[in-house]
């Protein structure tokens, strides 16, 4: 899947959240054919694959409701189904709210049909362990606040992965670059934008009026030899996986782009 998210935030604390959702054609048709196989019976594999390819399509009514997760007051505006530049199947949605300051962005904000997949796996969606995004305004300064590094920091070790590796004989490296490969073309990215343009900042990543909280290509950053080369030294001393080599290691990966502070203040024009 390819996603990002931009708040998007005039001086008056109106704005508007643009999301887009884009799944692989290689994917969808895999889902296709492996639903094909359920209902005639046949193998395949667990969990209600329609779900996932709903995601793709989803109606209007649940983009409506999906409104509700990202805080108080937001509404839906409108949503185009499509294709993006490469072929691959989705939509954007547009929400649109008139207070920054009650926006909040988390895990419980995917869509609704994500979240019905995830639960119907067993699993529970838990709001704090992807990060979150909040907002104050004050006259003219936006204050950012994001925990998307600090939980990024969190994950950015899966154990149970590593001692997978480990029982093959195989570096976590080389288990990563494997996996690499069912994710080519992912990416994913949170951003916000000052409507009608910054007077000044001090965000670290900033592009004309667009500040970018996160932006990872995923297959890139599987394969980059800085973060291969942490994994595989986590393993031999897991003591060495601090916040501050965790730190240092995102700003080695070239394809990926992280706001380390967790307070921003943007001077809106």
């Amino acid at each position: 899947m390819r996603t990002s998210t931009v708040v998007s935030v005039k001086k008056d604390g109106t704005g508007t959240i643009i999301s887009r959702y884009y799944f692989s054609p290689q994917m969808l048709a895999m889902i296709d054919q492996l639903s094909g196989m359920q209902a005639q019976g046949g193998a395949g594999p667990a969990g209600n694959l329609g779900m996932i390819a709903d995601m793709a399509k989803p109606d209007k009514e649940t983009l409506v409701a999906d409104a509700f997760h990202f805080g108080e007051g937001v509404r839906y505006a409108k949503h185009e189904p499509g294709k993006d530049d490469e072929g691959w199947e989705g939509y954007t949605v547009i929400y649109e709210f008139d207070d920054v300051t009650k926006i909040q962005i988390d895990q419980n904000s995917v869509p609704g049909k994500a979240k019905e997949f995830v639960e119907a796996s067993g699993e529970d969606i838990d709001a704090e362990k992807g990060g979150k995004l909040t907002f104050d305004l004050k006259d003219d300064t936006l204050t950012i606040y994001s925990t998307f590094a600090k939980a990024g920091m969190g994950s950015m070790i899966d154990q149970e992965k590593l001692d997978q590796a480990k029982a093959m004989n195989m570096a976590p490296s080389q288990a990563m670059n494997m996996s690499a490969g069912m994710a080519q073309g992912m990416r994913a990215g949170f951003f916000v934008r000052a409507e009608d343009g910054i007077v000044e900042t001090d965000a670290t990543h900033v592009s004309g009026n667009l500040i970018i909280l996160s932006d990872a290509d995923i297959p890139k950053v599987m394969q980059d030899p800085d973060f291969g080369a942490f994994l595989d030294a986590s393993v031999e001393d897991p003591d060495m996986v601090t916040p501050e080599k965790v730190k240092e290691l995102f700003k080695e990966i070239e394809a990926m782009t992280v706001e380390l502070s967790e307070e921003i203040t943007v001077k809106l024009k």
